[in-house]
């Protein structure tokens, strides 16, 4: 069994785009997908915004890319919120500074790892505590929470 992989990212970004490409980049330099990953991310953001209008909001975006080698989460921590359309009613934003870009490999496990996602992305009480975390601890909180 592939070991999931867990990338964690302090950045700046002016854009959802800007942040995705920071992700896409990690993803790629990291081995996990093929270098055009964060476009095809930014691409199907447009037609599928994953904003999330949880008590602290949050992004998940991920796109469908034949070169992902592993599952694997980038969680990037903004220095400021960048605008994310909602999942629920594109025509309204959130602001987020932790978005947590997927790579999943088997098409089949999607809907689950976007189901674990949903599930933790819910908890207010871990996302305050991702804020404080080193980057080790924020790995193994998501070990933990997402698998």
């Amino acid at each position: 069994m592939e070991k999931n992989k867990y990338i964690v990212l302090h950045g700046k970004a002016n854009t959802k785009e800007e942040a995705l490409q920071l992700c896409g980049d990690a993803l790629y330099q990291a081995g996990i997908t093929s270098p055009n990953f964060a476009q095809l991310c930014i691409e199907r953001e447009k037609e599928y915004p994953t904003g999330l209008p949880t008590e602290i909001p949050t992004a998940i975006p991920h796109a469908k890319d034949e070169g992902i080698k592993a599952n694997a989460i980038c969680y990037l921590k903004l220095e400021k919120p960048v605008a994310f359309r909602r999942m629920d009613d594109d025509t309204q934003e959130i602001y987020t500074d932790m978005i947590f870009n997927l790579a999943i490999k088997d098409p089949n496990k999607h809907i689950k790892a976007l189901q674990n996602m949903m599930t933790f992305l819910n908890n207010t009480e871990i996302l305050q505590q991702l804020r404080k975390q080193s980057d080790e601890e924020i790995i193994a909180c998501l070990q933990e929470n997402v698998g």
